[in-house]
This record gives structure tokens, C-alpha cells and sequence, in this order.
């Protein structure tokens, strides 16, 4: 009996530290340093899509643009934007008989829609959180300069436009604010350079050579 008892107990201890050095290695295996990582953009949502809406030097403007990122701060995109442009001695009057508007001297109307093809550079990415998001951009491109006849009604008057093409180059700064990143919202000054050396009157005798100028533009868009 005495010495079944001391069998058991042998049994019990060697069978106690065989579970204890399981239990150890177990231990070492679960709480065990993870080995380094480096985070990845699991929603990969390298595009984006929307819209800007721009108080411009002779107006309002409107835009749509697709951009792409290509690195951790630089994005490529593509702007189109639909501007007007008028002479900024044009003082518009009220005919008190008919109730219209009209220019005196007004020769055409003028929209100016400029295709830019830019690159977006973002700054402070570690210094600043995701919530304020400032960046730089440059771009240029073709430019559409379309004149209508400012004597005839406006619609009537799209079937004696004329095209007239040049170039646009234009340097600006924003910062895009908020953490949704499915979603863009931003604020941006961007200052266009639009030549066209033939001239194009607005006004009779006062043919304007440049289409360009500050825009203030509001950006809403979508990343996916």
C-alpha cells in the first residue's frame, strides 16, 4: 500500500510539472512581443471624386476634378472649370421701359473653361492629426475661351459662338478639415494665369488679353 501511494504521488508530481512547463510555454507563446508592423490603408481609397465652387476675379465659377494618390503626400488630379469673364469697367443697367438688364458697349459674353492636370503636395502629414490636412498644388493645361454675341438673346445666341483656344497655369494652397475619410471638404486660394494675346472684346474698343485671376474655391468631394 505504502508503496502504490508513492508510485501515485510520483505520478502526480511528474505529471504537475509537465503541465507546468506546458502552461509556460503557453504563456510565453500568448503574451510574446508581436513582432514590428507597419500600418496599411485596409479601405484603399486612393481616388477621389467632387466638386469646387469658386468666388473668381470676374465672378462666380464651377468645377468638377478627379484626383489619384500616387505617395504618403503627393496626389495627382485633373480640374475642369467653368468660369465667366467680363471687363471690370462693366456697370450693368435696368431699362426702367422694358424692365431688362443690359451692358452699354457689351460686345460678347465670355466663358472660360480651363482643363488642368496638377500635382497636390501635403504638408505637416506628421506634425498636424488627419483632422486639418493643408497642402500646396500646381497644375496647367488647354483652356476653352467660348464667345457669344452679347446683342442676341443668350440661348439663341450659343449658335454664333466661337472657340478660341490658349493655356492655363495657375499655383494655389488649401487644407482639406475633417477625419471621415470616405468624404473631402476643403478651402483653397488658387491664382489662375490664362493668356490669350489676340484679345477678346468684352466691352467695344477693349479687348482683354488675360482670363485669369484669384479664385477663393469650396471643395466637397469623395474618396473611394
Amino acid at each position: 500500500m505504502k508503496k502504490l501511494f508513492l508510485i501515485i504521488f510520483a505520478t502526480f508530481i511528474i505529471s504537475s510539472l509537465l503541465q507546468s512547463q506546458d502552461k509556460r510555454r503557453d504563456s510565453l507563446i500568448v503574451y510574446d512581443a508581436p513582432p514590428d508592423y507597419k500600418l496599411v490603408d485596409t479601405a484603399g481609397l486612393k481616388k477621389s471624386w467632387g466638386i469646387d465652387l469658386s468666388v473668381a476675379t470676374n465672378g462666380f465659377a464651377l468645377g468638377t476634378f478627379f484626383r489619384y494618390k500616387i505617395g504618403d503626400v503627393y496626389f495627382i488630379q485633373t480640374n475642369l472649370n467653368f468660369m465667366t469673364a467680363k471687363d471690370e469697367t462693366e456697370v450693368e443697367y435696368i431699362d426702367p421701359w422694358t424692365g431688362q438688364t443690359f451692358v452699354p458697349n457689351k460686345v460678347n459674353r465670355i466663358l472660360v473653361m480651363p482643363l488642368s492636370f496638377s500635382i497636390q503636395y501635403r504638408l505637416f502629414k506628421d506634425e498636424l492629426s488627419d483632422n486639418l490636412r493643408p497642402f500646396l498644388t500646381a497644375g496647367a493645361g488647354p483652356t476653352l475661351i467660348f464667345t457669344t454675341p452679347y446683342e442676341k438673346e443668350f440661348f439663341s445666341s450659343l449658335k454664333y459662338g466661337r472657340a478660341h483656344y490658349t493655356v492655363n497655369f495657375y499655383i494655389g494652397a488649401g487644407a482639406y478639415i475633417g477625419l471621415d475619410p470616405r468624404t473631402i471638404s476643403g478651402l483653397s486660394v488658387r491664382y489662375y494665369f490664362i493668356p490669350y494675346s489676340k484679345g477678346i472684346e468684352s466691352l467695344r474698343g477693349r479687348p482683354l488679353k488675360e482670363f485669369g485671376g484669384i479664385n477663393l474655391t469650396l471643395t466637397f468631394g469623395v474618396n473611394f
